[in-house]
């Protein structure tokens, strides 16, 4: 097995598994439950993986972070900020940048 058949494999995994969750978290977002933020940290570097290998994201993917990434995060005000809230935020500012190459 070459090393361009076997990352073409796990690449594929990766878009199988990135599915799965995108459907999660959009299931999730239509009934009202937050989408955990280890998922949507998951789905954001899943997207960059498969951004920097030049792998078109899946539609659901696309999807899922769009509506995150317009969503702004609910962070607690003061010193006691969860770490996952600030990635959450950065990766909205992240894919808001995809957002206005789409638009124009």
């Amino acid at each position: 097995m070459t090393s361009e058949t076997a990352l073409s494999e796990h690449l594929s995994e990766v878009l199988r598994l990135c599915t799965l969750l995108s459907d999660r978290a959009l299931d999730a977002q239509i009934t009202g439950r937050t989408v955990p933020a280890d998922h949507a940290v998951a789905l954001a570097n899943a997207a960059r993986l498969l951004q920097d290998h030049g792998v078109e994201w899946p539609p659901l993917l696309t999807q899922v972070l769009h509506e995150l990434a317009g969503c702004p995060a609910e962070t607690p005000l003061g010193p006691e900020v969860d770490p996952l809230d600030s990635d959450l935020q950065g990766l909205a500012r992240f894919f808001s940048g995809f957002r206005k190459k789409d638009q124009l």
